[in-house]
């Protein structure tokens, strides 16, 4: 079999789906790969004006970017800061990577229809798949033929991935997400993310808003804060707070308590859901029962890549 060369489209922000998607472009490279990774800010292209749309799109996103990265070297980070993360180092960006018939294009699940206009393609279920039609069951934006991947079992679609072939691969900055602050600690910060809709959100918050926050900085609040609250139920930032020291309550969906979000137990490690003193208590208790799962986590990765590399081989070679 020739060697498969694999494009992964990836948006360009600080949150936990783009690292995750970097670490996959990671591991391949690692595993002798050929990968290339791109960016886009659009991310609907099931019909025929979007598909139109696109390289226009792309080509000024990409421009921006260039600018932006220009512009910090010249005036240096203090004057000048583009809002982009990159979780490793030596990334590299193709603008207008070649998708031939035999490279594998590898799709998060906010991506409907083919911009690439490759043959294989992968759907990566990074959360759950919301892309349904007006009609209910149908879903639009995706193929028959693509090859689904769930990042965890909970965000698993059972009719567009019925062996739930899972690809877990986190990557934690241990030497970036630790505890510093062993003194005082004043305050709360908060997360929203995904809870953005929830009708539970306050007007105002007392404490900041960690989301649009770069790595080092959002390191920085945790430290300094006694409490972190988060309103999305299913962000790895509410355990990163815990190993940075901080009581880390998720405040659970209206008439929903931890037994309802299907983790199992090490992933509900140094977490408390809900305000309880005996969820606090067990967040405190487990803290560094969570580092060590990350540990774990981190040497487990490439095992998973392996695994996504034989399965990509045996799905599209059949």
């Amino acid at each position: 079999m020739k060697k498969v060369k694999y494009v992964i489209m990836s948006p360009r922000t600080n949150y936990g789906g783009v690292i995750v998607l970097h670490t996959l472009y990671y591991y391949l490279r690692e595993l002798g790969e050929n990968v290339k990774i791109c960016y886009s800010i659009s991310f609907a292209y099931n019909t025929f004006l979007k598909k139109v749309l696109f390289i226009p799109k792309w080509l000024v996103y990409n421009i921006y970017i260039t600018v932006a990265k220009v512009l910090e070297h010249l005036l240096g980070p203090d004057r000048f800061k583009h809002s982009f993360n990159i979780p490793f180092k030596n990334i590299k960006r193709k603008l207008t990577p070649f998708v031939g018939k035999n490279t594998i294009v590898v799709y998060p699940e906010i991506v409907l229809g083919n911009p690439l206009q490759a043959k294989r393609v992968v759907r990566w279920l990074l959360y759950y798949n919301s892309c349904y039609s007006q009609e209910g069951n149908k879903t639009i934006g995706y193929d028959k033929s693509d090859l689904f991947f769930a990042f965890r079992e909970a965000f698993n679609d059972n009719n567009l991935n019925p062996d739930c072939n899972v690809l877990f691969t986190p990557y934690f900055d241990l030497d970036l997400y630790k505890q510093t602050n062993y003194g005082a600690r004043n305050g709360k910060c908060y997360i929203v993310r995904k809870g953005a809709s929830r009708d539970d959100l306050p007007d105002t918050f007392d404490g900041k808003v960690i989301d649009d926050l770069s790595e080092r900085e959002k390191v920085r609040v945790f430290n300094e804060c006694e409490f972190c609250i988060s309103y999305d139920t299913q962000t790895a930032y509410s355990v990163l707070s815990s190993i940075c020291g901080c009581i880390s309550i998720v405040v659970p969906e209206t008439g929903k308590s931890r037994g309802d979000y299907r983790l199992n137990e090490s992933e509900g490690y140094g977490v408390a859901f809900g305000f309880d003193q005996e969820e606090i208590d067990y967040a405190i208790k487990t803290r560094q029962q969570a580092l060590n799962r990350y540990i774990n986590c981190n040497s487990n990765s490439i095992e998973q890549v392996k695994h996504f590399i034989i399965k990509c081989e045996e799905y599209f070679e059949s």
